[in-house]
């Protein structure tokens, strides 16, 4: 885990399986059974559906040999690094991370998330190039108190 400003933020790299998926009735109940009989805890989830099919995005704090679990299952699955942002909610959040990473030449990929009004927000996000993001974000004095 990396540092925390004043438990403003937290900035973690997670693993992102994006997995090919049928889209029919119990075709995500039996994909979620797999991260349960795997002890492997979904911290994000995302599903873009395609007519009879979908691409199914799960963030991971730690995967324990879930990629091995999804293709003996079956799945066929890309594993990602993508960044995590757990900060408070506030106005114009979303707007200040892509204006940090567009500045510096980053790419944002994939990104998916939710918030809670006075609450908590949690972005997951897939660049093409994780470090350099990492440094950015950490020294954009974005997220500082």
């Amino acid at each position: 885990m990396l540092p925390c400003y004043n438990e403003i933020m937290a900035l973690t790299i997670v693993k992102q399986y994006s997995v090919f998926l049928l889209n029919e009735p119990g075709a995500l109940k039996n994909f979620a059974d797999l991260f349960v009989r795997e002890q492997v805890d979904i911290i994000a989830m995302a599903q873009d559906v395609r007519y009879d099919a979908a691409v199914v995005r799960v963030a991971v704090q730690q995967d324990k040999g879930i990629s091995h679990a999804l293709t003996k299952a079956g799945f066929t699955s890309v594993k990602t690094d993508a960044i995590c942002l757990d900060m408070p909610n506030r106005l114009g959040i979303l707007r200040d991370i892509g204006s940090v990473l567009s500045t510096h030449g980053i790419n944002i990929t994939t990104i998916y998330g939710t918030s809670v009004a006075g609450g908590i927000t949690r972005w997951i996000v897939v660049v093409n190039d994780i470090t350099k993001a990492l440094n950015v974000l950490e020294t954009s004095g974005l997220f500082e108190g």
